[in-house]
């Protein structure tokens, strides 16, 4: 292949220091040698921190980390940091803001090594620090003021290597120091390392070089490594002892020959330690052995003696904050912790590797180049085939690293056909297909490097579909099935090396539903199961050719979820999963033989997917399932429908993943690609992380008094609450640092909650008026792996009783209580003597009291009657008003019904009478209440209430409806009568001069709508009075168009108006307009003297 280039990953294999040459390598813990990028997070005075020098790490029993610096000593409990500080005229604070190094004993007090401050001493309980000084008249004291090192050792007693001083050693019981000075020829006895190896001697590196004192003997064997200072020293995990120079690396110690092994820098050889100047040593828990230097960050392999470095890369934030290493530290959930001289913290989650994580500038052929991957191949060879959008595709021989890259070249046409490629498949003959963006398909031999092409030719049917490929799958029977982007799906002919097209027809309901394909897969059965983009899936009847399409309906549940699927998938047991675009996993349930039986089940965030984009489906050899999402991958279990979900902190390549770029190998290893790079694991090496996050109680607040406020002393002891305290507030963490944002919390107040309550990714919790009593506060917590701490944290939280409700409290009342019983039986008896004495009297008294009452009971229905009649009136005009009519116009209703069934029965009605329900509005008068006042309204309604009592007879009511509309019922029997009453009413109104005051004489016209009742005398029951109210109404707005006029109806094709109506005047909405179409619409004329019969036949229009 012209267009193959090959490089060489991994190590550099170069020189090997002759120290190194000379003498064999110790067996270690790297047998299984491995490293990947690493990626950390930083902590920095922009988190809190109080300055970025870090001297120190320490992670306490509690779970809390510490963190010396030049100015105070941190603590940080994943969320927030406190420092505490050198305070003038507080004895109980730090004796000095230079912190060198912190120690923990096994009572959880801490010893702090400070600049000018002496050995300090901060007590577990009380929160409050002392310190141990240098005192040049008493010998038993410390021997410096500056304490570089402190170390507690299994015995409890407590180091110091001092500056100036030598190393001093604490009885923590007597409070007095012993002295061990080390000769030196290089310098002042400096101590700037200590260490205990597991036989319990201690070692101490300085000036002097590096000193050995036997627990037993207290026997000093000093070892001159050279002329640079010991700053570091360290036993691994196999006994060995590595001891860091300032000046000539880093240095193996052989215990036979008491002979010392250099690791030195090499600039020829980039497998060689970054820099001389060694500043920290330490072995993690995974065995990884890690070298601290001025000039980088230090991976070492113990069995090659070669190292990889970590360096800072400014255009990387990534990478390490500072290339300047103080200390490195590892906490118990596996976090590595390195502290920088000018950077602050950048730490490291060891769980990141177990994923894989493989950056794309590792493939590329352009160091500024960071390739986004699309898709896997493994071939026939074991090498993996890494597709890319814009960088072709590499082979990676995963054995000796080794790439070989297939990029386009226009020159060259044995080159690939594009960059861009979108899919990748091995067939059965071992051929690799690769399918591009624009150039359709080149199937590679990856033995000979020969390329075939498969392209689309609008004069050929028997091509390839389209020259986008999106997917390409081989089924059971060695079938090629190529998805396209608009060409629907092309099968291959392996004989004729042609392809048979499925496409869309719009005619067809039984065809392809659409012509971008984006997954296969082949059930049990052996059927073939199509994804689309927003067509939904296809099942094919390979028989007949024909498609059974699926889709989403957002009305029933049972549907696809969504209409674009990304990836299927076919589990063991053969149940057929589909990834899809916002519609999250979908397992399919039915029959695959009867379709019409197939349903979908959704899971989706709801269920505790990461996302509901799901790109890629991949199961494990256990039967869970992978899925790569738009935010991290989750991992599913069908049996519990349980979820784990990763993300970036935990060393993928990216949150978000690429549509097609997911591949299971024949060995079971997944491959997700991104963005950044790939992640590739075998599931079955997966350790999750047993280990549960210690549990803090790191706040209490009292708002109902703030000065109660603070962590109690003794957490087993608990906090006590007086009856006041009704407001208090818990604040809590979990000591796992790899991404605390993601730790999950819940929590429970025995004797108050009855059940566990999910807190999710809060850690704060609020009580209010908590009832006297005896409560114990549970916390637990997971870690981001979701690993919980069952056990939890425990505190007891006891509540006082009010002064009135405690014991005393309850015999003092019981006290009273026997005193007040005493007093009431000598009442009693007083009573029960005057009785006797008043009885007479009494019967007296009741009689009076009985002549009293009768009267007032009088009283008393004389004011009921009054207000009952009250409530029926209208309080400005005196007459009558809405409840009125409700309450006592039925009545009417009732007689009119049975007057017409009556006569419907043949019986005599001549006493008999309708009601007729007149409703009139003043046609201006707002803006007489706008120009003269309310009052002046009020005063014109009292006087329209006296035309219409004028106007109207006794035995109709008049009725103040609401402003300025009044209701007239009135008993007629004649339907000329009606007319008459309206034309008077308002003619009347037209007519008055209304005084308004202060010699204002107004004039107003009404309007008038009124109908009969029953309007349909042939179903009573047709018309409610509500319904005869708001037909008077709306006449009464029909009238009101015309202004000064009325208008009624005495049947639904009868009515009358006081106005001449035209031709085509009338909407059909009008009630009058049926009646005007019948004939029977009347023009009253209040002028004529023929007789009703004549009158009527009259007006007809």
């Amino acid at each position: 292949m012209k267009n193959a280039s090959v490089i060489k990953t991994g190590f550099l294999y170069g020189l090997i220091a002759a120290a190194l040459l000379a003498s064999p390598i110790p067996a270690s813990s790297d047998e299984g040698f491995d490293s990947h990028p690493m990626r950390f997070e930083h902590l920095s005075l922009n988190d809190g921190l109080s300055q970025t020098n870090i001297l120190s790490i320490l992670q306490d029993a509690r779970g809390q980390m510490w963190f010396g610096t030049e100015n105070g000593l941190n603590s940080f409990d994943g969320y927030e940091f406190r420092t505490y500080y050198r305070e003038r005229g507080n004895a109980e604070s730090l004796s000095s803001d230079f912190v060198f190094d912190v120690a923990e004993d096994s009572s959880g007090n801490l010893w702090i090594a400070t600049n000018g401050g002496g050995l300090a001493y901060r007590d577990a309980k009380s929160g409050s620090f002392s310190s141990y000084r240098h005192d040049a008249e008493d010998a038993s004291s410390v021997g410096s003021n500056v304490v570089r090192r402190v170390l507690v050792d299994v015995d409890g007693s407590v180091w110091a290597g001092t500056r100036n001083g030598g190393l001093s050693r604490l009885d923590v019981d007597s409070g007095k120091f012993s002295h061990y000075r080390f000769t030196s020829e290089t310098g002042p006895d400096n101590i700037y390392s200590l260490m205990q190896d597991e036989s319990g001697n201690i070692w101490a590196g300085g000036d002097h070089g590096l000193s050995h004192i036997d627990r037993n003997s207290g026997e000093i064997t000093t070892f001159n490594i050279g002329p640079h200072s010991v700053r570091a020293v360290f036993e691994d995990s196999n006994g060995q002892v590595w001891a860091g120079t300032l000046g000539s690396g880093l240095h193996r110690f052989d215990a036979e020959t008491a002979t010392f092994t250099a690791f030195t820098s090499d600039e020829t050889s980039s497998a060689s330690i970054s820099g001389n100047e060694v500043t920290a040593i330490f072995e993690d828990s995974g065995g990884r052995f890690w070298v601290g230097t001025t000039s980088g960050l230090n991976l070492m392999n113990r069995n090659a003696g070669e190292f990889v470095s970590y360096l800072r890369d400014d255009s990387d934030v990534s990478t390490l904050a500072d290339n300047s290493i103080t200390v490195i530290y590892e906490d118990r959930g596996g976090v590595l912790w390195v502290g920088t001289k000018t950077h602050g913290i950048s730490k490291w989650n060891s769980r990141t590797w177990a994923y894989g994580f493989e950056p794309g500038t590792e493939m590329s052929t352009r160091p500024d180049t960071q390739p986004v991957v699309t898709s896997f191949v493994e071939d026939l060879q074991g090498r993996l085939w890494v597709g890319t959008f814009g960088d072709g595709v590499n082979a990676i021989d995963r054995e000796d690293d080794r790439v070989t890259h297939y990029r386009h070249d226009p020159a060259d046409d044995k080159s690939i056909s594009d960059d861009r490629v979108m899919s990748l498949m091995r067939d059965g003959s071992g051929a690799i297909w690769i399918g591009t963006m624009t150039r359709g398909i080149d199937r590679l031999d990856p033995v000979s490097g020969s390329i075939e092409r498969f392209r689309f030719n609008a004069d050929d049917p028997n091509s390839l579909g389209a020259n986008g490929i999106m997917t390409m799958y081989e089924d059971s029977q060695g079938k090629v099935w190529v998805g396209t982007f608009g060409g629907g799906i092309s099968l291959f002919n392996a004989e004729s090396h042609s392809f048979e097209r499925f496409v869309n027809d719009p005619e067809s309901d039984s065809s392809l539903s659409s012509n971008r394909v984006t997954s296969f897969v082949e059930d049990k059965s052996g059927r073939i199961w199509v994804g689309t983009d927003a067509g939904g899936l296809n099942l094919l009847n390979s028989e007949t050719g024909d498609f059974v399409r699926f889709s989403h309906d957002p009305n029933d549940a049972s549907t696809l979820a969504d209409d674009t699927v990304y990836s299927l998938n076919v589990d063991d047991s053969g149940t057929v999963w589909v990834g899809t675009r916002g519609g999250g996993l979908n397992r399919v349930l039915g029959d695959a033989t009867r379709p019409d039986t197939i349903r979908f089940e959704s899971v989706t965030v709801a269920d505790g997917l990461a996302n509901n984009v799901v790109y890629g489906v991949q199961v494990d050899s256990e039967g869970l399932l992978w899925l790569s999402t738009n935010y991290g991958i989750s991992r599913y279990n069908p049996q519990t429908g349980t979820f784990s979900n990763l993300h970036h902190s935990d060393g993928l390549q990216s949150e978000e993943f690429n549509f097609g770029a997911h591949y299971r190998s024949d060995s079971g290893e997944l491959f997700f690609g991104g963005t950044n790079g790939y992640n590739a694991f075998a599931p079955r090496d997966i350790k999750l992380s047993a280990a549960a996050p210690a549990i803090m109680l790191t706040a209490f607040h009292n708002m109902s008094d703030p000065t109660k406020s603070g962590l109690p002393e003794d957490e087993g002891e608990g906090i006590d609450l007086g009856h006041k305290d009704d407001n208090i507030v818990f604040e809590f963490a979990a000591a796992d640092y790899a991404a605390p944002s993601m730790n999950q919390f819940a929590y429970k107040l025995e004797g108050f909650d009855k059940d566990w309550i999910m807190l999710g990714n809060e850690r704060r919790v609020t009580y209010t008026d908590l009832d006297a009593g005896n409560y114990l506060l549970r916390v637990k917590a997971a870690n981001s792996a979701g690993v919980w701490n069952e056990t939890g944290f425990a505190m007891p939280v006891r509540v006082a009783a009010a002064p009135w409700a405690t014991w005393w409290a309850y015999l003092a009342y019981a006290a009273l209580a026997v005193q007040g019983g005493l007093f009431l039986w000598l009442a009693h008896r007083r009573k029960v003597q005057r009785e006797e004495e008043y009885s007479h009297r009494l019967e007296k008294e009741v009689e009076a009291r009985t002549e009293q009452l009768s009267d007032r009971n009088q009283q008393l229905r004389l004011l009921n009657q009054a207000l009952q009649e009250s409530s029926l009136s209208d309080p400005l005009t005196g007459l009558r008003n809405r409840r009125f009519v409700f309450e006592e116009v039925t009545r009417d209703l009732d007689v009119a019904r049975r007057r017409i069934d009556d006569q419907q029965q043949g019986l005599d009605q001549k006493d008999a009478v309708d009601l007729i329900f007149m409703m009139i509005d003043l046609d201006n008068f707002k803006p007489i209440n706008d120009t003269y006042g309310h009052a002046a309204g009020d005063e014109m309604l009292l006087q329209v209430r006296d035309v219409l009592l004028q106007t109207c007879r006794r035995s109709d009511f008049v009725i103040r409806w609401g402003g300025d509309e009044f209701l007239v019922i009135a008993k007629q029997a004649r339907q000329a009568e009606s007319e008459a009453l309206a034309e008077r009413i308002r003619r009347t109104v037209a007519e008055t001069n209304f005084a308004l005051g202060d010699g204002q004489i107004v004039r107003t016209t009404c309007s008038i709508g009124f109908a009969a009742y029953p309007l349909f005398k042939a179903q009573l029951d047709e018309s409610s009075l509500d319904q005869i109210i708001a037909l008077s109404d709306n006449l009464m707005y029909e009238a009101k168009r015309k202004r000064n006029a009325w208008a009624g109806m005495f049947n639904p094709n009868e009515a009358s108006t006081s106005f001449e109506v035209e031709d085509g005047e009338l909407e059909p909405t009008s009630l009058l307009f049926r009646a005007k179409r019948a004939g029977k619409l009347l023009t009253h004329n209040p002028d004529s003297d023929e007789g009703p019969e004549q009158r009527v036949a009259s007006r007809r229009v």
